[in-house]
């Protein structure tokens, strides 16, 4: 009886914390701004926080077994080729690379979501194309 009201308790006095409005800091003009409210930007940043640990819940351990096995079929496919890397590496290398954590930049569009990471050879492309620093004159 006594754990089920101190259970109880808890959970009320943390609720209340989260419902509780949000006080004003010493230092803190009174008079109301022209810009959106506090407890609007306090809402918002916190909906976007619980979607975001929401989205992580399902994606982070699907992208953690997609990677693993990847590798074990990058492993596979070295040894069935006779121990052709390239063959392991274009399997293993889109398995790995890519996004393992959503942040709220990839939630509300600002940053891509790479599940399927780029391959060996479209890495030696991007670095080709990089463009490349002008050697200066000398004098």
């Amino acid at each position: 009886m006594k754990t089920h009201f101190s259970t109880l308790l808890a959970c009320v006095v943390a609720l209340a914390l989260l419902l509780a409005p949000v006080g004003v800091r010493a230092g803190d003009d009174p008079q109301p701004q022209q810009q959106q409210s506090p407890i609007k930007e306090v809402g918002s940043d916190l909906g976007w926080g619980v979607g975001t640990v929401l989205a992580n819940v399902f994606y982070m351990p699907t992208k953690v077994v997609y990677a693993g096995l990847g590798l074990v079929t990058g492993g596979i496919g070295y040894l069935l080729t006779a121990g052709r890397g390239d063959v392991a590496n274009e399997i293993i290398y889109p398995a790995v690379k890519g996004t393992y954590v959503l942040t709220t930049d990839h939630l509300k569009g600002e940053q891509p979501v790479v599940f399927i990471g780029p391959g060996p050879d479209d890495q030696a492309q991007q670095v080709s194309s990089a463009p490349q620093p002008q050697p200066q004159p000398q004098r």
